[in-house]
């Protein structure tokens, strides 16, 4: 907050929820929905792979079914905040841009090289680099498939797709 508003940082890279949750609605001018360049919620459950395996299977089968709940729940959440968040912006004047389809295309083109650099350090770090692009494909793909299930359950979001707003 204090360092967008002394202009030290021109932007950050957060969820819609932010502009009230950190106030930034009262603060910045713009908001860009970037739905399509990428998600901002880099938030996950996470546990040491060896650690898991040695779980008993009656425990693990309570773990998968906690995790599958705390996603649905945190996502729900989430997608509430950024209602809240919109709202407060607005009230406060900020003007929220809709990137066109050409304009998300060169943000995502744009942030490639990064995420070849990443692919190359984590190769520099002993991973496969097969095995970091699997990664990669694999947080594309459950992307396009949960945006497929809020569309199918008709979930509403101030974001992402025409079709989720409400």
């Amino acid at each position: 907050y204090d360092a967008i508003a002394k202009n030290v940082l021109q932007g950050a890279f957060v969820g819609g929820g932010e502009a009230k949750n950190l106030r930034f609605g009262e603060v910045v001018k713009y908001i860009t929905d970037t739905w399509r360049v990428g998600n901002s919620y880099p938030f996950y459950v996470l546990m040491y792979k060896a650690k898991y395996n040695s779980l008993p299977q009656d425990i693990k089968e309570i773990f998968d079914a906690l995790c599958g709940e705390y996603r649905e729940r945190f996502a729900l959440m989430w997608n509430a905040q950024d209602f809240d968040g919109r709202a407060f912006g607005k009230a406060h004047g900020v003007e929220y841009i809709e990137l066109s389809d050409q304009e998300a295309k060169r943000w995502t083109e744009a942030v490639e090289p990064i995420i070849q650099d990443y692919i190359q350090r984590m190769v520099s770090k002993g991973y496969k680099e097969s095995e970091v692009r699997g990664w990669i494909q694999y947080l594309r793909e459950r992307t396009d498939y949960l945006t497929k299930k809020q569309l199918a359950l008709h979930i509403s979001s101030v974001t992402g797709p025409p079709q989720f707003r409400p």
